[in-house]
């Protein structure tokens, strides 16, 4: 497993995610730090990306499948 990097600082504001997008709408403001809601600043460890990206390339239908 690849070393990760926590101190990586990345913006998502301006990414359609709710922890900002919605705090004017919800709070009536936009200023707040957005603790109301479990969404992560972080990226997605990259050995889950490499897990996703084959599955998906080898399995192109997306329906539900049996555990």
């Amino acid at each position: 497993m690849e070393e990760y990097n926590f101190n990586q600082i990345i913006d998502r504001q301006g990414t359609s995610c709710c922890q900002l997008g919605l705090l004017k709408q919800l709070f009536g403001r936009d200023d707040l730090l957005p603790l109301w809601v479990a969404d992560m600043n972080f990226a997605v460890c990259p050995d889950i990306t490499r897990a996703l990206v084959s599955r998906l390339s080898g399995h192109p239908v997306y329906g539900y499948t049996m555990p």
